[in-house]
């Protein structure tokens, strides 16, 4: 199993330092990607355009900026961010879509193009989400058992942990929260949900650390961190959108093109290794991270790690 450290914390929170939105790797993502002018360019996690407003101006004139999210409330900050890039004359068209990563074929489709040059994906959970107590992915502010990173979507938290069977919630926490105290924390669900609904983020972070041995509730992070991170990633499908999302950048991609994934959980990079070694020249034999003067001015970066790949001629 892996150590922890490769995890985002559900709380929002690193030590005791609150999370600033500022775009993760950033100079490493320019480099990697080596950009030019002209070039077709999907973002394909955009969030509030952190990594966008800086390609912006690498590819114009002539350059198109195409930037996904699964979010559609992210999406308004990211449009007035690109707005303010597309208003200085870089010449470079802007698209934004409300769509996940692994459809960013129907996203380069509704522009008019076919394929790409290339393709970024920012992994994990924002800071803007956990800032958002009603959203209910950080549990260092109560808020209603959401997590749904589409509120579109059907099933919330609050919804999947009323009806999963023991045994899966087990499973869901042992694999993707790497938490060892899995089955205790399951039952303690199943039992609580018996005597009332589990709604709320503030409720089963405490229920959680109850369930916990007493040494396991002061470790390094918080002790509901990896449930409320399996439950996050459940909920979301996170690595099976992960791995559709990898499928379908190297689909879109020109041979020759780049594709660079940032992650934060060792699952994610995990999957993300094996997909360049099998379809792609590896550009980074090591995952990047980042600098010591980023890792202490910007918590969000320390569990951050980048690969990049360049899509091979018989992928096309």
């Amino acid at each position: 199993m892996d150590e922890p450290s490769t995890m985002d914390d559900g709380s929002g929170q690193h030590g005791n330092r609150h999370p600033v939105h500022r775009p993760v790797l950033l100079r490493e993502v320019l480099m990697v990607l080596e950009l030019r002018e002209g070039l077709v360019v999907v973002d394909g996690t955009v969030g509030a355009g952190g990594h966008a407003r800086a390609i912006v101006p690498h590819i114009g004139p002539g350059g198109v900026l195409v930037g996904l999210d699964r979010d559609s409330e992210i999406l308004v900050p990211a449009r007035a961010a690109l707005a303010e890039v597309e208003a200085a004359g870089a010449g470079v068209r802007v698209s934004l879509h409300h769509l996940a990563h692994s459809q960013m074929h129907e996203s380069l489709a509704a522009i008019g193009q076919s394929r790409c040059d290339r393709v970024l994906l920012d992994l994990g959970v924002s800071s803007m989400q956990l800032d958002r107590a009603e959203r209910g992915f950080s549990f260092m502010a109560d808020g209603p058992l959401d997590m749904r990173m589409d509120s579109s979507a059907p099933e919330s938290a609050a919804d999947w942990l009323a009806s999963v069977g023991e045994q899966e919630l087990a499973d869901t926490i042992f694999q993707l929260g790497e938490e060892r105290y899995s089955r205790r924390i399951a039952r303690a669900i199943t039992a609580e949900r018996r005597r009332r609904p589990i709604v709320r983020t503030g409720q089963l972070a405490d229920l959680v650390t109850a369930a916990l041995p007493g040494a396991a509730r002061h470790g390094r992070i918080h002790p509901a961190t990896r449930t409320v991170q399996a439950i996050r990633m459940k909920v979301n499908d996170e690595l099976g959108e992960l791995e559709r999302g990898l499928q379908a950048a190297v689909a879109c991609l020109r041979p020759g093109g780049r594709l660079a994934v940032i992650s934060f959980h060792s699952l994610e990079d995990r999957i993300v290794k094996h997909f360049l070694r099998a379809h792609c020249e590896v550009v980074t034999k090591k995952p990047i991270t980042g600098s010591p003067d980023e890792l202490r001015d910007n918590p969000r970066a320390r569990s951050a790690k980048l690969r990049c790949g360049i899509v091979r001629e018989e992928v096309a």
